[in-house]
C-alpha cells in the first residue's frame, strides 16, 4: 500500500552534461595559411590600382600635350604668311621683341621658338605646366612634296609644334600655310577676332586643359 508522506522521496531526474559550446575563432594553423593568401591578394590589388593610376596619368598628360600644341599652333596660324609691314625676313624682324610674342605678325617669326614652361603670347607662364616644353619650327616646303624642306620660298611653309611633358613624351603637330590660302584674305578693316578658346578642368589635384582652334584670320 502506497502512503503519501510529506517527506517521501521524490523521483529525481537524471541530467546529463550539457555539450560544451565551441568558441568562435580560427586556429594558429589557419592564420599561418591565410597570411600568404592575403599578401597575394593585397599585392594584386595594389598592382591593379597602380596600373590604373599610371594609365590615367599618361592619358591626362597626352591630352594636355595635345591641347598645348593646338593652342600654340592656333596662334601661329593666325599670323600672315609673311610680314605685312616690313621687308620679308625669315624669323623675327628688327624691332619685334623675342621674349614677348605680341608683336609677331607672320608665321616664320615662330621658327625657332622654345619655351619652358609654356608661356602665353604676352609672356606669362601658364600655371600648372612646370617641366613642360613648347617648341616650334617653320621651314619652307616644296610644292611637289610638302614633307620635304625647300631652300627657297615656293609659297608654302611647314609649321611643326612639339610639346614635351616632364617624362620626356613628345606630342607633335604639323600644319601648312600657303601664300595663296584663304588665310591670306584679310578683312577690309581692322578687326579683333578670337583665335583659340580654351578651358581648364581641375579635379583630384590635377588639371586638364582643353580647347579648340577658331580659323579666324587676324592681320
Amino acid at each position: 500500500m502506497h502512503t503519501n508522506h510529506p517527506y517521501a522521496e521524490l523521483p529525481m531526474r537524471h541530467r546529463g552534461k550539457r555539450p560544451a559550446r565551441r568558441r568562435a575563432g580560427i586556429s594558429l594553423a589557419e592564420v599561418v595559411v591565410s597570411i600568404p593568401l592575403v599578401g597575394l591578394v593585397m599585392v594584386g590589388a595594389m598592382n591593379a590600382t597602380g596600373s590604373v593610376l599610371r594609365t590615367w596619368s599618361q592619358a591626362r598628360e597626352s591630352y594636355q600635350g595635345h591641347s598645348l600644341g593646338e593652342q600654340l599652333m592656333a596662334e601661329v596660324l593666325q599670323q600672315a604668311y609673311e610680314d605685312p609691314d616690313d621687308p620679308p625676313t625669315f624669323g623675327v624682324e628688327t624691332g619685334e621683341p623675342v621674349a614677348v610674342r605680341t608683336a609677331w605678325d607672320d608665321v616664320d617669326d615662330y621658327y625657332n621658338l622654345s619655351q619652358s614652361p609654356p608661356r602665353t603670347r604676352a609672356g606669362a607662364a601658364i600655371s600648372g605646366y612646370t617641366g613642360w616644353t613648347q617648341q616650334c619650327s617653320v621651314v619652307y616646303a616644296t610644292l611637289a612634296d610638302p614633307t620635304q624642306a625647300s631652300a627657297t620660298d615656293a609659297g608654302l611653309k611647314r609649321i611643326t609644334v612639339t610639346v614635351t611633358d616632364p617624362a620626356g613624351r613628345a606630342t607633335v603637330l604639323t600644319a601648312y600655310r600657303s601664300r595663296w590660302g584663304a588665310g591670306e584674305q584679310p578683312p577690309a578693316v581692322d578687326t579683333t577676332v578670337q583665335g583659340y578658346v580654351s578651358h581648364d578642368l581641375t579635379a583630384g589635384g590635377g588639371t586638364l586643359r582643353g580647347g579648340a582652334s577658331l580659323f579666324n584670320h587676324a592681320e
